[in-house]
């Protein structure tokens, strides 16, 4: 609740930051600045960090001047970097000065067009009544909320990083650790972890759109495993941003054999909408209108969409003929029917096959993607449309590759258009490459991006963000961090900002449009579907994280294995069981999981562990999760099938109630009073402890109603009933589906 004025709460949060000083040994030197300009000056050390740090420099007078570094020649820039605080908490410290400034800047800019509201001679007073209670709101939005607890920054940290709500064991460890860093080691513990993981995939999944099948259109027999491994091995690593961005770009060959191909494997046959979606993904700009005709809202003109296109314009996603492809072995055509034929006939002579089958449609389809495959021909396909009605070009004409903005791309400079393409859209000096991916992660950590919506960034920056200074802080940032997505996210955590109570008045449209919501915490959100999925899974599980998807190893071995060494029917009907068990979920022994591993029947695993997506009518497509046919198809608004699914749902009332879920085993078998069972309850589901009256609440709730006459079993069963009573009471609140 935001008790304290804006003047007072102003006060004691610029009074906690505190410039950070890296101070070297003092060297005299030559300075030189961007614009050529030099002068003689001792290192005294830096000042602040990021975009707005500044140089300390000791003249011949004994005189400290403080440069920006940001105006220093490139060769002083690099000098200094070593010696600018990187530390999360520095970099924290100046985000939250930027943040708490724009605030202020916005309230006195309000307090002033209230005061002058009276005056305004071209409003009504209907008009004056009205704006009155927007300024009002929106002064009320301009003061910094409070810090949250413990409890809540608990809950909210494991929601954002590890895309679930903390088991009893995990908040227990927190609340009653004493260090005074224990926010910042959680942070840092949670980051590491696999859970993270598995967090930031579910996000990727959906930006990348991740399906199994891989190709929007095409054969659903192509396996996603590698594509997906490859993309949590990239998110374990902490594999720069750029770099990961680069060989989604640039990956050739088979899946199976770079995985990274899966990228443009997404859009086999679609190269024109393939590019629309890298520059939605990538640089947060919206160019399909061009792909038509000249954007009617942006400069972007059809010639400039053909000339980008070109870029890929030699790249196929289909091997034709008999053609080596690496080190692998490529069979298309002739050489996989032919081979598919001589399978089927072993299968056919041993009965294997239905009577009225000659082919197997199954190792004919499995096999046909072999010929599924990222190459350069060396022949540009890309053409103007056959209506093209611009003048500076005629229908059907080649164009040769070129970027609309940014860098010239000299292509001589690279083996292929594809690849001058890739290093241009990752390149630190693309003016939308760097500033999309920190707005994307920060509405990942607010709940609300710095310009909106994230896909159409404009060409002038100042004036469409929320805060022009802080967004270039950011980009500046993630070049310094050189594109670490965990030491980004890092900093971003590690705020007062992130780490303030949630906004609960919502943004209006025309905040959000004109850019003058800056804030006062994160935004209050309903979790996404795979949030609410993996919290229940930290309810019913004992270790949430203990069972994984793989396969790409597997698929490998599968799909070079040499066919035509299958000499019988038995053998082959090996090969096809093989088949079968590529991407089994597995658990921390390293064995597949069988039904014994389900909660009352059901696979209660991460959602980035399942397939992707879940068919129609699963719990999380019911929520939300994408169907990964569109960027970013996902959607957290409420619905009367949601409500009934909590309500009366299997996974409420049958799977999250039985006696084989964790939380109930624990309770029912462990050896605390129902007073401290209540704790469990609440601290394992909304991550707080119960007031007094919930407590008497819950108690009613759990009275158990057993007799003499009933068996162990029936007894467990029965206790087991009232202790999911309360479980599915805190699960259908709000405080439970929301982020707060």
């Amino acid at each position: 609740m935001k008790t304290r004025s804006f003047y007072h709460r102003l006060s004691l949060l610029l009074a906690g930051f505190v410039f950070s000083t890296s101070v070297a040994l003092a060297e005299s030197r030559t300075w030189t600045s961007a614009d050529g300009k030099t002068l003689e000056a001792e290192f005294v050390g830096t000042v602040g960090a990021g975009a707005s740090a500044m140089v300390k420099l000791k003249m011949a007078d004994d005189s400290i001047i403080n440069y920006p570094v940001a105006k220093l020649s490139e060769a002083d820039r690099l000098f200094v970097k070593g010696n600018l605080p990187t530390d999360p908490a520095a970099l924290a410290g100046e985000i939250d000065k930027l943040v708490v400034n724009k605030l202020k800047e916005s309230y006195y800019g309000l307090r002033d067009e209230l005061a002058a509201l009276p005056g305004k001679t071209d409003l009504s007073n209907e008009e004056k009544a009205k704006r009155k209670e927007e300024i009002e709101r929106e002064m009320q939005m301009c003061i910094p909320n409070d810090p949250t607890n413990d409890n809540q920054f608990l809950r909210r940290i494991y929601l954002d990083i590890a895309g679930r709500i903390p088991t009893f064991d995990e908040a227990e460890e927190f609340l009653n650790n004493r260090s005074a860093t224990k926010r910042a080691d959680l942070i840092n513990k949670l980051l590491d972890s696999p859970a993270f993981a598995m967090r930031m995939y579910n996000y990727y999944s959906d930006l990348f759109r991740i399906r199994d099948g891989v190709v929007m259109m095409g054969n659903g027999d192509l396996r996603a495993d590698p594509y997906i491994e490859y993309i949590k091995h990239s998110i374990r690593e902490d594999k720069p941003y750029d770099e990961m961005v680069t060989e989604l770009l640039t990956a050739t060959g088979q899946l199976w054999e770079e995985p990274a191909a899966g990228y443009l494997l997404a859009d086999s046959g679609m190269r024109l909408c393939n590019l629309s979606n890298t520059f939605t993904v990538f640089m947060g700009t919206e160019i399909t209108c061009a792909q038509c005709h000249d954007h009617p809202f942006e400069e972007v003109y059809q010639m400039d969409f053909y000339k980008m296109a070109s870029f890929m314009g030699e790249t196929e996603t289909r091997v034709r003929g008999n053609q080596a492809m690496g080190d692998s072995m490529m069979m298309s055509g002739g050489d996989t029917r032919a081979e598919v034929a001589r399978m089927s006939k072993l299968l056919k002579d041993a009965g294997k096959l239905r009577e009225n089958e000659t082919i197997d449609n199954n190792l004919q389809q499995w096999l046909g993607t072999r010929s599924i495959a990222v190459h350069d021909d060396g022949t540009n396909a890309v053409e103007l449309p056959h209506d093209y009605k611009y003048d500076d070009g005629e229908p059907n004409m080649k164009v040769k590759p070129s970027a609309y903005f940014g860098d010239v791309v000299n292509l001589e400079e690279y083996e292929s258009p594809r690849e001058a393409f890739a290093v241009w859209v990752a390149s630190p000096s693309n003016p939308r490459f760097t500033i999309n991916a920190v707005n994307r992660f920060w509405k990942l950590a607010f709940g609300l991006a710095q310009i909106e919506p994230v896909y159409n960034i404009p060409g002038h920056l100042d004036g469409q963000a929320q805060n022009y200074e802080l967004l270039m802080f950011l980009e500046e940032m993630m070049k310094d961090l050189d594109y670490s997505v965990k030491d980004f996210f890092r900093v971003l955590y590690n705020t007062q900002a992130y780490q303030r109570e949630a906004e609960t008045l919502s943004p209006t449209l025309t905040q959000i449009d004109k850019g003058t919501y800056h804030f006062p915490g994160p935004i209050l959100r309903r979790m996404t579907a795979e949030q609410i999925w993996d919290s229940l899974v930290a309810l019913t599980t004992a270790d949430p994280e203990a069972v994984t998807r793989s396969g790409w190893q597997q698929y490998r071995e599968w799909m070079n294995t040499d066919t035509t060494q299958l000499k019988t029917a038995d053998e082959v009907m090996a090969f096809k069981e093989a088949w079968r068990d590529i991407g089994k979920l597995t658990n921390y022994n390293g064995q597949y999981v069988s039904r014994d591993d389900y909660v009352d029947g059901v696979e209660m695993f991460r959602a980035s562990e399942l397939r992707q997506p879940m068919p129609d009518g699963h719990f999380l497509r019911m929520f939300g999760q994408s169907d990964k046919q569109l960027i970013e198809n996902q959607f957290t608004e409420g619905s009367s099938p949601q409500v009934m699914a909590l309500l009366n749902g299997t996974i409420t009332n049958k799977v999250l109630t039985s006696p084989d879920a964790y939380l109930i085993k624990e309770i029912a078998m462990g050896r605390g009073s129902k007073r401290d069972n209540i704790d469990k309850i609440f601290l394992s589901v909304l991550t707080r402890y119960p007031s007094s009256e919930e407590k008497s609440m819950a108690q009613s709730g759990m009275r158990a109603r057993t007799n003499r006459d009933m068996s162990e079993q029936q007894k467990l069963e029965v206790e087991a009933d009232a202790i999911g009573n309360v479980i599915w009471a805190l699960v259908n609140t709000r405080e439970f589906l929301f982020v707060q």
